[in-house]
């Protein structure tokens, strides 16, 4: 059966990313539920099937036909008001030639504001594996065990569900040794129905701890949780992307993880987490292969995302 779609319709935005800004924003790493096909973006946020493609002054968007309600929903994921962008002016980019050059390059870029399950379980993929190979396990996670809202396209699949999945299932989803994680995991918020208004009403200091005490969640998942699942802008997530960056735009060889994180977040400030987006975005963008040096990771193989 195909999917019938309502007509374009078009959202405007106060911060306009270009095509390929876009493009780094739905499939650059803070999110695995877009997939994008001549030109246009489909994917899932939260429970509402949308198309996306890029267009002048902002984005053309359409939904499933019979559906309502997006415009709000995708006005705050998108972060159409433009409150980021306002918040990236204070970064300290007039001092900072590396993050100037970066923020140059992808104006426009936002983190996108996503439910915390949906981060969470995303993250708890990506322990040595690369975008795409993320994508392709969240996908897989949502069409075998979340619920179908049209044909070929499923929302993810709650705790209690996951709780309920046996090995077969989940590793037949490519999660590997990811599997006992995302299940000890599920298991533990199945239990705690308000985990994500319990944890949000947290310190980001807190919200880190306490994501950090979930089974499989180490200091790169947690302050990514954080950063794309809470919004809290200022953790700085540090992976081998983001060290090799630090080590050889800044100088910090040698320095530990937990170092780098401190240095990030005081060099760059409330927003620090915004600045981590832009690194990231441009170092992926020149063309360099993935770092790809041993770290601390539940398999001790290497971690490429």
């Amino acid at each position: 059966m195909d999917v019938r779609w309502t007509d374009w319709r078009h959202l405007t935005l106060a911060d306009v990313p270009s095509p390929p800004c876009l493009a780094e924003i739905l499939d650059g790493g803070q999110c695995f539920r877009w997939r994008l096909v001549d030109d246009i973006w489909t994917g899932v946020v939260g429970q509402q099937p949308l198309q996306l493609r890029a267009s002048a002054g902002g984005v053309d968007w359409r939904q499933l036909a019979g559906t309502g309600g997006a415009t709000k929903t995708l006005a705050h994921y998108l972060d159409a008001e433009g409150a980021q962008a306002r918040v990236a002016d204070a970064l300290p980019w007039r001092s900072d030639p590396a993050l100037a050059k970066a923020m140059e390059r992808f104006r426009g870029l936002r983190i996108l504001r996503q439910e915390p399950h949906e981060a969470l379980l995303g993250f708890l993929c990506s322990s040595n594996k690369q975008i795409l190979q993320i994508r392709r396990m969240v996908e897989a996670l949502a069409m075998q065990l979340g619920p179908e809202l049209a044909p070929g396209l499923h929302a993810l699949p709650d705790w209690a569900t996951l709780a309920k999945a046996d090995d077969r299932v989940l590793k037949g989803c490519g999660l590997g040794y990811r599997a006992t994680f995302i299940r000890e995991t599920a298991r533990a918020l199945a239990r705690r129905p308000g985990w994500a208004e319990e944890l949000g009403a947290l310190r980001t200091e807190g919200l880190l701890e306490a994501l950090a005490e979930l089974p499989g969640v180490g200091p790169k998942v947690a302050a990514c949780t954080a950063l794309f699942g809470f919004g809290r802008l200022d953790a700085f997530p540090v992976d081998t992307w983001i060290e090799q960056i630090l080590v050889e735009r800044y100088g910090l060889k040698g320095w530990k993880r937990a170092a780098l994180e401190r240095f990030g977040r005081a060099h760059y400030g409330d927003a620090a987490g915004l600045a981590q987006q832009y690194l990231f975005a441009e170092a992926r963008d020149g063309g360099r292969s993935p770092p790809s040096r041993k770290r601390e990771g539940a398999s001790g193989k290497k971690r490429l995302w």
